[in-house]
């Protein structure tokens, strides 16, 4: 129905001569919202799963309260507990989430925050798309270390369009970098959306991404005086290249390239990992593959000649460094790993050269003329429609999946504490019984009790009267008070 409406609507479109009027503006939002179809987030699932026994006599407000009183009492809360309330996070006000991320941190550097359930992250990110609130997850999933959220394949659709279809390309192409940075771009509906959002972003900010680079920016100490400060790190002389990144250009070239490789094999997954590899920065990897298509084009994958302008602006983009920074130990820079990591000028030079040589070869290959951009939007609505059911189905056999783990760890943690407890009374016990133990064979054994005395040197008479509850008397003697010793 709403396909059928947007060809309609794309139509008269042609008789238009204002693209700023309302037809326009209908188009665009039924575009966006034809991009993942709402039956993809399976709400009537989720909802279904919420009302199983144990989740639907939560009272989040309740669990709440107690698990921050696990944490103060024991210093961590279980994993079962935190996955319970990451479930019902939607019902937590939005003025109260920095209490949610309160207990985040918390669990994360807890003995149990190892334990984590996958659905945990989950729950988290659908209770924060549901209260409104995606742009709130954007730090604590960039924030690992301190928060722990590692969103699955169905997370990442699910932010993803979100923010396209909020038209906030920024944030979905932050989304796209946490899937670069996690290397998991091969889920079709999460790269496709990805790809989406990415391709958008370079066409509106091509300018700004790939401005002419004018400064060092090298890493700079503070001499104005010295701090000394304890090394709260230690500093990796070898850059990863991939978790190091901190340049904006280079992360999202990263990101492209990973989507180019792990897409299917056609020109414009091709096209996007041209694109990643000049962005990135990795032109050795580029001009191989350039290189290879100039030799034998027939056997090579063909892609978009818009790609040239983009290498063409990356190159003059591109980086350099200097010289090689160089620190005495304990005063290392983070930073320093990524600045020594860059081309220098010369072989910036070398690379602007070599392109100038190839491009003349690669106007005489066949190349696509076609808009990159257009293509990829077909593309992505095509491969969205056409995994939809598959995902789907993957969706709902993981929210079964999930729901069977909750049970059995709910079983297990009722053994734990069940042994706890009952290993608490047998300990009690015993040392009941031990301590009538001694009361009943002192006198078997009260000279070795006095000799033991004597040898530590304190006279057996200082240690005193034993009170009625205590002191078990000799047989005749007993209901009379005396001294040990006596």
């Amino acid at each position: 129905m709403a396909a059928t409406i947007s060809r309609h609507v794309f139509s008269k479109m042609k008789d238009l001569s204002c693209p700023n009027s309302n037809l326009w503006k209908v188009a665009k939002v039924i575009q966006k919202r034809c991009l993942l179809s709402p039956a993809f987030s399976c709400n009537k699932e989720w909802e279904s799963r919420l009302s199983e026994p144990v989740l639907s006599k939560i009272n989040t407000d309740v669990l709440m309260s107690q698990l921050f009183i696990q944490f103060e009492k024991n210093g961590a809360a279980t994993a079962v507990d935190m996955e319970a309330f990451s479930s019902k996070i939607a019902d937590v006000h939005a003025t109260q989430l920095y209490l949610v991320e309160t207990l985040l941190q918390k669990f994360r550097k807890c003995s149990q925050g190892v334990s984590a359930i996958e659905s945990m992250s989950h729950g988290v990110i659908r209770g924060y798309l549901q209260l409104n609130q995606a742009e709130r997850l954007l730090p604590i999933l960039q924030d690992k270390l301190n928060y722990g959220i590692f969103p699955d394949d169905t997370s990442f659709c699910l932010l993803l369009d979100h923010f396209i279809e909020k038209g906030d390309l920024e944030s979905a192409v932050k989304i796209s970098i946490e899937m670069m940075l996690q290397d998991d771009m091969t889920h079709n509906a999460g790269r496709l959306l990805a790809l989406y959002a990415c391709s958008k972003y370079l066409e509106e900010n091509k300018e700004s991404l790939l401005a002419a680079f004018t400064d060092d920016n090298k890493p700079q100490l503070d001499d104005d005086e010295d701090d000394y400060v304890v090394q709260r790190f230690i500093p990796m002389h070898n850059f990863d290249d991939h978790f190091d990144i901190t340049d904006e250009k280079r992360l999202f070239g990263r990101t492209l390239d990973l989507i180019g490789r792990h897409g299917t094999n056609c020109p414009i997954h091709q096209s996007y990992l041209l694109i990643g590899l000049a962005l990135h920065e990795d032109f050795d990897k580029l001009f191989s593959l350039l290189e290879a298509y100039i030799e034998n084009p027939e056997n090579c994958q063909q892609f978009y000649r818009e790609v040239l302008q983009v290498i063409e602006l990356s190159l003059a983009a591109c980086r350099f460094k200097t010289e090689t920074i160089v620190r005495e130990p304990g005063s290392e820079l983070k930073e320093d790993s990524e600045y020594n990591a860059r081309h220098s000028l010369e072989e910036k030079e070398s690379y602007i050269a070599k392109y100038q040589e190839m491009k003349a070869r690669l106007d005489e290959t066949p190349l696509i003329d076609e808009n990159l951009l257009s293509d990829t939007q077909e593309l992505v609505t095509k491969g969205l429609q056409d995994s939809l059911q598959a995902d789907i189905q993957a969706y709902r056999d993981q929210l079964n999946t999930w729901s069977e783990i909750r049970k059995q760890n709910i079983k297990l943690q009722e053994r734990a504490f069940s042994l706890k407890g009952k290993q608490q009374l047998l300990d009690e016990k015993i040392k009941e019984l031990t301590e009538k133990e001694e009361l009943l064979n002192y006198f078997e054994k009260q000279n070795e009790i006095s000799l033991a005395l004597l040898r530590t040197g304190k006279p057996v008479e200082e240690v005193g009267e034993v009170d009625d509850t205590e002191y078990v008397a000799e047989p005749g003697k007993r209901g009379k008070k005396g001294k040990l010793g006596v």
